[in-house]
């Protein structure tokens, strides 16, 4: 009796955008599934397991796809594990950035300030020191992007 071994296909990445209750940490992440993508948001942020929701936006395009891994072409690094994506992955996946501006205190704090526009949805990242403003009542001043309408 000749056996044939099962083939595997290999594991597909994608996009999905992670949220936190607080708001605070709100960001993209490479993964093979949303669970994988939920799992590595809450413990590269620390949040308690099962805080993070994942949503889905777009697959990874074929070129960052190599057997089992996904490559970011800003450093040419292959990784078969879920991750955070560069510039040029958020790009490759159709996304156009927006920079918004920043502070001494986001700097400090590694608040994201950029907004990513994929097909007709904008993407606004978490922002800890926003949020803490706000609780306090403090008076807000708009973060403001502007797309330049692609590269």
């Amino acid at each position: 009796m000749t056996t044939h071994p099962i083939k595997r296909r290999p594991r597909r990445f994608a996009l999905y955008w992670c949220t936190t209750p607080d708001g605070d940490e709100d960001w993209f992440v490479v993964a093979p599934t949303a669970r994988a993508a939920r799992a590595f948001h809450d413990l590269a942020e620390g949040y308690e397991a099962g805080s993070a929701t994942a949503e889905r936006v777009v697959a990874l395009p074929p070129q960052l796809h190599e057997g089992d891994t996904w490559m970011d072409p800003e450093t040419g690094e292959r990784s078969h594990r879920a991750g955070w994506p560069s510039d040029a992955v958020l790009r490759a996946c159709g996304g156009e950035l927006a920079e918004l501006e920043t502070d001494g205190m986001r700097s400090a704090f590694g608040v994201v300030c950029k907004l990513v526009r994929i097909g007709a949805r904008v993407f606004r990242p978490g922002d800890s020191v926003w949020n803490r403003e706000r609780l306090m009542g403090l008076s807000l001043r708009p973060r403001l992007g502007v797309f330049r309408g692609g590269e």
